[in-house]
């Protein structure tokens, strides 16, 4: 896997490929069980299906999809554009900065608690988005 690291305490994650670092998935697990919060787990690289477009999910994803509904029932006939997993050990809380996701989500906590803040994309111009709101389609979808 290739695992975010924080160098220290007060460092963030998502600062990009220079913070990951390669790691087994039982390693990784071993490390956040004896309580290391500098690492985390997020998306993996995904190879290109044989058509050239990109598989669903990384090998980490697939190596659980025997234990795992990748489709869970409550989903319906909605499609997955792309099935992700994302990790980490937080024992004093943490937070997510306001962001746009560009698909629906299906958030699954396997222990603690996150209170989620939602707000419509008609407040979109009204937010200290980084660019400039250009279009708001009547689907959600907004275009910076």
């Amino acid at each position: 896997l290739q695992v975010e690291r924080r160098r220290g305490a007060g460092d963030a994650f998502g600062q990009g490929d220079a913070s990951k670092v390669a790691l087994t998935l039982a390693a990784a697990l071993a490390r956040m069980a004896a309580g290391d919060t500098s690492l985390y787990i997020t998306t993996q690289p995904v190879p290109s299906a044989p058509d050239g477009h990109p598989e669903l999910y990384a090998s980490l994803v697939e190596q659980l999809a025997a234990d795992v509904p990748l489709v869970p029932q409550l989903m319906g006939r909605l499609v997955p554009q792309s099935i992700n997993l994302w990790l980490g050990t937080a024992p004093h809380g943490s937070s997510s900065g306001l962001h746009c996701d560009y698909h629906d989500n299906l958030y699954v906590l396997l222990r603690g608690r996150k209170r989620f803040r939602l707000y419509p994309p008609s407040l979109a111009r009204r937010m200290y988005t980084v660019g400039r709101v250009a279009r708001v389609h009547a689907n959600g979808r907004i275009v910076f």
